[in-house]
């Protein structure tokens, strides 16, 4: 099959299919001409990528064979997929079924899990929600429980997110759900996240179905930010809700494509949002074949590292990128420029119990790099090495700081 080469004809077909139109443009944090740079080291892009961690619990309508050979499928890819992520030191967000973290369950002689409450409509099979579920444990059913992959993304030297993705994969439509079986899906995602020292931070909903009415109570839980599908927007900038909680829009999903390398596809993509100052989010299932990771999967990733080492893409998980954008909309700050010195007194109303204390960086319109740098922070006085936190960057200074820093003193003589 003949295969189009040319990007210029590619970037015009996807052009014409409206995917590479502008979404929510970064909305602009300028103070006495210092700039909150929309992303993390004032990269013109951010990229991130998401992975349904889901075994069994997402293939339960199909037919058991299909079934398990997707499971099995799964369990083979997650350690190759870890390991590829591991040589190109990307981070990712494993949006991770929340019955996995389970080494065994008991059905105690009546139906599984009692204590959770069932959809109001179920539409995909006959019967009782979780009549699938083995009541075993890991030995038996490894299908059914993922203790052991969901240590290996733990214990990865990528600093991974480990997600939600519900805790018996549910779909959040409002035919299908109410606030009651979304409460105790969080409240039973964080109670078998807790033993591991893991709270909720980001979630992708099953499905694909938008569960964003239920932001508010999400958000109550420690969820910031959300994959969000949009067939008319695929690169913008994080948006960010009411109730505080980001969608993440989605750009691409991993797959193969018979007109076109889809290597070229990404690149388009990402430098389109590069141009626009955009997030690329890419997303894919495990379960995937494993030509698909060999091939399609690693030619994004080497994609993702040249822009990485051009300086032209942060590479963030989902929460670590709602997170950098949550501190930026709550920052506000002053700068005095006196003879030889420059102050930056920096406000900030961040939620770092949810958000954490993520950096955030500062352009500042200085021509020449500090010979000293002092940051006060929590009425400490701290001296990094300047290296370490500025660099110039077309006649400025990029400065990476805690977005709890109080005060920063640039002393240039």
């Amino acid at each position: 099959m003949i295969k189009i080469r040319q990007k210029r004809i590619l970037r015009s077909i996807f052009s014409l299919k409206g995917n590479l139109k502008p979404g929510i443009a970064a909305p602009r944090k300028v103070f006495d001409g210092v700039e909150i740079a929309p992303f993390w080291n004032a990269c013109p892009a951010a990229v991130s990528i998401s992975a349904d961690f889901e075994l069994n619990w997402a293939f339960r309508s199909r037919p058991a064979d299909e079934r398990d050979r997707l499971g099995v499928t799964e369990r083979d890819n997650v350690p190759y997929i870890l390991d590829l992520l591991t040589e190109f030191a990307v981070p990712i967000t494993w949006a991770t079924v929340g019955h996995l973290f389970l080494s065994s369950c008991n059905g105690k002689g009546e139906r599984p899990h009692q204590n959770m409450p069932r959809p109001p409509l179920n539409t995909r099979w006959q019967g009782d929600w979780y009549k699938h579920d083995p009541c075993t444990d890991l030995r038996r059913d490894p299908l059914w429980y993922a203790p052991d992959l969901i240590r290996q993304v733990i214990a990865s030297k990528v600093a991974h997110e480990v997600g939600s993705h519900s805790f018996s994969h549910i779909d959040f439509s409002s035919q299908t759900s109410n606030r009651e079986l979304v409460k105790r899906e969080m409240e039973e995602c964080l109670a078998v996240m807790a033993p591991v020292g893991l709270k909720l931070r980001s979630l992708v909903y099953p499905f694909n179905r938008m569960g964003h009415t239920y932001h508010d109570l999400l958000h109550q839980f420690g969820i910031i930010a959300v994959r969000h599908r949009d067939e008319g927007i695929r690169l913008s900038y994080p948006e960010r809700g009411a109730s505080g909680v980001y969608k993440i829009y989605e750009s691409m999903n991993l797959r193969s494509a018979d007109h076109y390398h889809y290597r070229d596809k990404a690149e388009l993509f990402i430098a389109r949002a590069v141009e626009q100052g955009a997030s690329y989010h890419l997303w894919f299932h495990p379960s995937d074949p494993r030509a698909l990771f060999q091939k399609e999967f690693c030619e994004i990733l080497q994609i993702i590292q040249q822009q990485r080492e051009a300086g032209n893409v942060w590479v963030a998980t989902m929460g670590d990128l709602a997170s950098y954008c949550e501190a930026r909309e709550c920052i506000s700050l002053q700068s005095k420029a006196e003879k030889d010195q420059r102050t930056l007194e920096i406000r900030s109303s961040l939620d770092t119990d949810k958000y954490g204390t993520p950096e955030i960086t500062l352009v500042v319109p200085e021509g020449k790099m500090p010979k000293r740098i002092q940051r006060h922070l929590g009425g400490v006085c701290v001296e990094p090495v300047p290296d370490a936190v500025c660099r110039r960057k077309n006649g400025t200074l990029i400065l990476n700081v805690p977005a709890v820093t109080q005060t920063i003193t640039l002393s240039f003589n």
